[in-house]
């Protein structure tokens, strides 16, 4: 999340008709995040977030993440849903960008990572994946490692990286090549890390907007790498969380032999992946207009160390 596009005055009446939300419904801007605008939108004794996406989307794509999210809370899985408005739509245009006002999901987002939220990660994202495995969505702009690797391939990497250069294009260089696309496939939340996940009565997932189609192991090395590897736990508790976490994911779906031989390359993509997304946001992008939460890639370095995790 972030705020990119300002809504004027004009814009939030529109809103507030179009929902039928109170004349006073306060709009508060959400820095966390970085790849769409985002508001707190709060309305007498309700609570709703407005997203505005940002980039070049297909339209078609971003309805399907809407119809997956109705999916999902039918199938027990809880997770926001949009709002329909007086045209019957659960979207609305915004200077030719697609909004959504969002029901608020009630609870906190995880903070201490213990067994009990390792394991309803587990659960929740082998549900998650079952449940996904026929469908399909293909977003324009997404969080992968290519992609990004060509943004930030334009610029001198070096002058920009430093004494950092070469560790992360030499770990960089492990993986480029590998082919992890006959593995089994399906969508994968592809953003989840603990601040997208609210605990209340029940664990919740929240922003699909990167939601698409791609390995299943996507998800479970994000959550090795944001969730466990990313404390510094010591090495006995960090082997002891990663088979937790697995093993719970795995009463829900079995992993393949071939995805179980992949895991750890997919752990090490995943960290390139999300480094070189802070590098292109940070050093590449202009976004100095943008009410953005700023994180330095510096953060995730502990994520290259060399693995020596027997685990997964």
């Amino acid at each position: 999340m972030a705020v990119y596009t300002k809504l004027t005055t004009e814009h939030k009446e529109d809103i507030k008709t179009l929902y039928n939300l109170d004349k006073d419904a306060d709009f508060i801007e959400i820095s966390e995040g970085i790849l769409n605008t985002n508001y707190l939108v709060k309305d007498r004794d309700k609570k709703y977030v407005f997203r505005l996406l940002e980039g070049d989307r297909n339209i078609n794509e971003e309805l399907k993440e809407l119809e997956l999210l109705s999916f999902l809370n039918k199938n027990n899985i809880s997770c926001p849903q949009a709002s329909m408005n007086n045209l019957g739509k659960n979207h609305i245009f915004i200077e030719e960008k697609m909004g959504c006002l969002f029901n608020f999901i009630p609870g906190e987002k995880v903070k201490n990572i213990d067994e009990k939220v390792l394991k309803k990660i587990g659960s929740t994202l082998g549900r998650l994946h079952n449940l996904s495995k026929d469908r399909s969505i293909v977003r324009t702009r997404k969080i992968d490692l290519d992609f990004f690797h060509e943004k930030i391939s334009k610029v001198d990497l070096e002058e920009i990286l430093k004494d950092d250069h070469d560790l992360i294009m030499g770990r960089y260089n492990e993986i480029k090549n590998l082919d992890f696309s006959s593995l089994p496939m399906g969508i994968v939340h592809n953003d989840i890390f603990p601040d997208n996940v609210f605990m209340g009565e029940e664990l919740s997932l929240i922003d699909f907007n990167d939601c698409t189609k791609g390995p299943l192991v996507i998800d479970l090395a994000i959550v090795i790498n944001f969730w466990i590897k990313i404390k510094e736990f010591d090495k006995n508790k960090e082997d002891k969380f990663i088979k937790i976490f697995l093993d719970s994911y795995e009463l829900e779906r079995m992993l393949l032999p071939e995805e179980q031989e992949l895991l750890k390359k997919m752990v090490l993509k995943m960290a390139l992946t999300f480094i070189f997304l802070r590098i292109n946001k940070f050093y590449i992008e202009d976004n100095s207009d943008t009410n953005m939460e700023v994180k330095s890639y510096k953060d995730l370095l502990i994520l290259l160390e060399e693995e020596t995790n027997e685990i997964y």
